[in-house]
């Protein structure tokens, strides 16, 4: 079931929103809970609302969700989860940060390849160095794309070029990858690295809109992931 809002951090959306979604955990037995929030981001705050760590530390599990008007849906959703026989997990469809940022996917791709192909991790640094010059306090895709445009030519390609290897590396070498993990990490670090992939793309898609120079739908790509992230994490779900 969908729900969606007319616009974002009106109240009345959100209430209607959570009393639906209890009405579904509480009465239908549902499952999942999924929302236009950070694919790789959820992950640590689905374990927070598993219940790891202590009721206070919703911050350090998500400062998004701590900040961004969603705390008291958090904070029910983890009493929730340890009353009821029926959790729910927390699955985030969208690129990190809306688009506004890098770090939150790669990081944790840097951790993986630590394991399973440390000669790769290079291109995770590459990536994050270019980043860093550009993205630090910007915290959506609006701000990110005037901030990307700041860089050189030779910079942007750069980036772009290195997330394409990184991404066909993934790909190239997954039966190694999986052989020196499983395919359940395999298939979350590919994800994280293709969010990135499309937020590098909506950072010249976004300035060029800006600009006045936007190609028809470019910026779908953001869109694209969100879809295809409403496919991914139920074909990976229990039933």
């Amino acid at each position: 079931m969908a729900v969606g809002e007319g616009a974002h951090f009106v109240e009345e959306f959100s209430l209607a929103r959570r009393r639906v979604l209890r009405f579904l955990a509480e009465r239908c037995g549902f499952t999942v809970f999924a929302m236009e929030f950070g694919f790789s981001e959820a992950f640590p705050l689905d374990r927070w609302l598993q219940g790891e760590g202590d009721d206070g530390d919703l911050a350090k599990a998500s400062r998004a969700a701590a900040e961004w008007g969603a705390a008291d849906l958090m904070h029910w959703l983890r009493h929730h989860n340890r009353t009821s026989g029926h959790p729910l997990r927390f699955a985030g469809l969208d690129l990190p940060e809306a688009g506004g940022a890098l770090r939150p996917a790669l990081e944790p791709v840097a951790e993986y390849l630590r394991e399973v192909d440390p000669d790769a991790l290079h291109l995770v640094d590459t990536v994050l160095e270019i980043s860093d010059r550009f993205l630090e306090g910007c915290g959506s895709g609006a701000a990110a794309a005037p901030a990307w445009a700041g860089l050189e030519a030779a910079e942007q390609n750069d980036l772009t070029a290195t997330l394409a290897r990184l991404l066909l590396r993934l790909r190239a070498v997954e039966q190694l990858y999986v052989s020196r993990s499983s395919q359940s990490r395999f298939d979350v670090a590919r994800r994280r690295v293709e969010a990135a992939c499309h937020t590098d793309y909506m950072f010249q898609a976004a300035n060029a809109l800006m600009s006045g120079r936007a190609l028809a739908a470019d910026l779908s790509v953001r869109e694209i992931y969100l879809a295809e992230s409403v496919r991914w994490h139920p074909r990976r779900s229990p039933p």
